[in-house]
């Protein structure tokens, strides 16, 4: 079973933008998956590295869309952004230092929690504000 399961509510409206999302889930789940059955620290190092690039790139397309449509939020939506590249690695480094340690709970729990509260929040009220400037 996975960890997140898409559904209906974490949907924003923007198809290229919920497919990004559908990803973002999807490399979670597979960095859980990994943790929770022992996987080796080479092979979970490296879905933690897949899904900090991933986020990186969704995170620019997300930015190119508010400057190229002058979302007002624009800057604190960077800022959330940054905190959470920020705290992926700062999990990169702390796997490095101790790839048996017992982070992984932190690091899901955070991922989790981040994500879907992310999406629904945040992402929502951009959502709104592009959909009306005629993003789909």
């Amino acid at each position: 079973m996975s960890l997140i399961e898409w559904s209906h509510k974490y949907s924003i409206g923007i198809p290229s933008i919920d497919e990004q999302h559908k990803q973002l889930i999807k490399l979670i789940n597979q960095l859980n998956k990994a943790m929770a059955s022992g996987e080796s620290a080479s092979v979970v190092a490296a879905i933690l590295a897949g899904l900090t690039g991933y986020t990186e790139s969704h995170f620019a397309y997300e930015e190119q869309l508010f400057e190229k449509y002058g979302y007002p939020q624009t800057e604190e939506h960077k800022k959330e952004h940054q905190r959470m590249i920020d705290r992926i690695g700062q999990f990169h480094v702390e796997f490095a230092q101790d790839p048996g340690g017992s982070i992984s709970l932190e690091i899901m729990q955070f991922l989790t929690y981040w994500l879907t509260n992310h999406i629904q929040g945040s992402d929502r009220e951009y959502a709104e504000y592009l959909i009306k400037k005629g993003v789909d």
